[in-house]
């Protein structure tokens, strides 16, 4: 499959800030001891307790409506004063996802978390939503209608989503999240800590990872999940990408990795195959599944 639904590999807790200053880590203000704490919107609508169907859910609340040439419609149920979101943006948000008929398929309840991080911009789900969610600020809950070809187009999912079916979208959004390294052409944000292990501090060991990779052009280039073939690095090799080596030397089993490399920490002025293009900026989103001493 194309696209994932419960966006894949972006679970569990941030270990991140919100904070404008992306260079200075600060305690995280959305993390608790027990786990990932869910701001609230100045002026919130509850749909946690929506199980099923949201078909009258907005009836009466919307509160602005914009349609869009690429045939977005983006209807307000509360408006935020926060910032802008843009690309390049990792932001915590809430969401359902609904057929027309209002029927619920996907949420971040159904991973059994508040909200989860996106990355805007960088083709994690379908087109739509990239194009919808730039256009709100932080503090906003809408629902966006998406048409079909900025959805899953003509393509079905059995039992789930039909063929050239529009899509509905409702979100709220809380924070941009700061990342952990933001130098030299990589910005990361770990996901989830993992598990210190004898063969972290090995002279030789070798790190087994899975992989989705994306673009700004082109979604799941690489889906190491579908094919069951995690990469194999060693540490000191120059058989991954120069941004992933700096993040990846001192990985520890568990740790989950959203990673986005300019050009240069990437495939260059070469790009890779007819998958990336040259000087194109790139999308990691990684799990660490082992290390091992050899």
């Amino acid at each position: 499959m194309k696209y994932s639904f419960a966006i894949i590999a972006l679970l569990c807790i941030l270990q991140a800030c919100t904070d404008d200053q992306p260079k200075k880590l600060k305690p995280n203000r959305l993390i608790t001891k027990h786990g990932l704490k869910k701001p609230k919107l100045e002026a919130d609508t509850n749909f946690s307790d929506v199980k099923k169907n949201l078909r009258n859910f907005e009836k009466g609340k919307v509160d602005q409506v914009k349609s869009y040439q690429n045939g977005i419609v983006i209807k307000w149920i509360n408006q935020g004063n926060g910032q802008k979101v843009k690309k390049g943006d990792m932001v915590l948000m809430e969401y359902r996802l609904a057929l027309p008929d209002g029927k619920i398929i996907d949420g971040n309840n159904k991973l059994n978390v508040p909200a989860i991080p996106f990355l805007i911009g960088y083709n994690m789900q379908t087109p739509g939503w990239d194009l919808a969610l730039s256009e709100l600020k932080i503090g906003d809950f809408a629902k966006i209608e998406i048409p079909a070809d900025l959805a899953f187009g003509s393509k079905s999912i059995k039992g789930v989503v039909p063929a050239n079916s529009p899509m509905w979208l409702y979100v709220k959004l809380y924070a941009v999240v700061t990342p952990g390294l933001n130098e030299e052409g990589i910005r990361s944000w770990k996901i989830k800590d993992g598990k210190e292990s004898a063969a972290d501090n090995a002279d030789s060991k070798e790190i087994s990872f899975h992989s989705i990779v994306s673009t700004e052009t082109k979604a799941s280039v690489m889906n190491t999940y579908l094919s069951n073939f995690p990469i194999k690095y060693i540490p000191g090799q120059k058989t991954i990408v120069p941004g992933l080596r700096k993040i990846l030397k001192n990985a520890k089993k568990g740790e989950r990795y959203l990673i986005l490399l300019d050009s240069k920490q990437a495939y260059g002025t070469r790009g890779y195959a007819n998958l990336i293009q040259p000087n194109e900026d790139v999308l990691f989103n990684i799990e660490v599944i082992d290390v091992r001493e050899i």
